[in-house]
């Protein structure tokens, strides 16, 4: 489902105009990335949690040469849904 998606639904289920609904969906998604960025863990309850993480240094080995390469430590987001979400 796209973004797109969800507002058309958001309108036909409650009548809002999709410029309004866009905003509201546009506003959330812009706080629960401010705050990931700032290292915060965003939860919502019955749904789920996203929480940033950091990714330690690592060796691998390419699969095509077999040399060993180091891949830096990196930042990325975890997300850990509900019982009532894994149940689904």
């Amino acid at each position: 489902m796209t973004k797109r998606e969800i507002i058309e639904h958001i309108h036909r289920r409650m009548g809002l105009p999709r410029l309004l609904i866009k905003d509201v969906v546009n506003e959330i998604l812009a706080i629960v990335k401010g705050r990931l960025q700032e290292g915060e863990a965003v939860k919502i309850v019955r749904f789920g949690k996203w929480q940033p993480v950091l990714r330690k240094s690592k060796q691998v080995k390419h699969p095509a040469t077999g040399e060993i390469i180091q891949i830096p430590a990196y930042g990325t987001v975890v997300f850990k849904p509900s019982r009532e979400l894994e149940k689904v």
